[in-house]
């Protein structure tokens, strides 16, 4: 079985976007500015079991692998002031590098499809400061997918499916 790049960003979306919508406790984590990469994992590796019989998570230190597929996964959170988010200091250069460091990690490996999903959060797709460093990742992928959400407490986030060079 084999699925394309586009499907398989459309069934993630399809699937993942309601489960962060939803979540009280992922709206909690919003507000505090704090990742949920964990989660994040669960959630996606029990989407996919829905329709692929082998997922793999950290395998080979890949986050999540099936069929011909590798996929790294981060959760950025940003320090862009937003209504009912506490304002904090977060690392956004720091965590634009481990997406990149992530994506060279899948170009030296041998699968057929690499791929990242990230979501970022509070932000949307269009913040002017966000762009400058989103600019540096889309420069390693050859596509990229995204969809705006909101977590059930009303804050902006966006998730990211890119396919690596």
């Amino acid at each position: 079985m084999k699925i394309t790049f586009e499907k398989l960003a459309e069934f993630l979306f399809r699937d993942i976007i309601p489960k962060l919508e939803k979540n009280n406790g992922l709206s909690v984590f919003a507000e505090e500015r704090a990742k949920f990469e964990g989660w994040l994992k669960v959630e996606l590796c029990e989407s996919l079991s829905k329709y692929f019989p082998t997922i793999i998570p950290e395998k080979d230190r890949i986050d999540i692998v099936f069929l011909d597929w590798a996929i790294e996964l981060k959760t950025v959170n940003t320090n862009y002031r937003y209504e009912n988010v506490k304002n904090k200091i977060r690392p956004i250069t720091k965590n634009i590098k481990g997406i990149i460091k992530d994506i060279k990690k899948l170009k030296s490996t041998d699968y057929t499809n690499k791929a990242i999903l990230f979501i970022v959060f509070p932000v949307i797709h269009n913040n002017k400061t966000w762009q400058t460093h989103f600019q540096k990742i889309s420069n390693e992928l050859n596509l990229y997918k995204h969809r705006e959400f909101k977590f059930k407490n009303h804050v902006s986030g966006v998730i990211y499916f890119g396919l690596v060079k």
